[in-house]
């Protein structure tokens, strides 16, 4: 039973490191040019919204209301009248966002693109 797990197991499990190192070393991270002027379609699997990003640091969203983002150390911060947070976001090669907002209930992972 070892020298099959080391046989097999193994293989699968470096393969697939290297396809996790492959898809995080594609995606880029995001500037402040991503998101000036411009509106996102977010999709988190269970809900969407969509953002505003002025070019000015004004801010507004379906979800999280009005208020204002800015480009961080860290990502992106947003600051609303309801909400105080910075995502971490990346764009991938295809043009599309991944963002990671780390919340009191967990991570809520979302992808986005530009709307139409």
């Amino acid at each position: 039973m070892r020298n099959y797990l080391s046989k097999y197991l193994a293989p699968l499990v470096a393969a697939s490191a290297v396809i996790a190192w492959l898809s995080a070393a594609s995606a880029a991270a995001v500037t402040k040019a991503d998101f000036a002027g411009k509106k996102i379609c977010w999709n988190s699997g269970s809900s969407t919204s969509t953002s505003s990003y002025g070019a000015g640091g004004e801010y507004s969203s379906s979800v999280t209301g009005t208020g204002t983002w800015s480009m961080s150390g860290s990502g992106l911060h947003i600051h609303t009248n309801q909400y105080d947070y910075v995502a971490t976001i990346q764009k991938t090669p295809g043009g599309t966002f991944e963002a990671d907002i780390a919340g009191p209930s967990g991570h809520l992972k979302a992808t986005g693109k530009y709307c139409q």
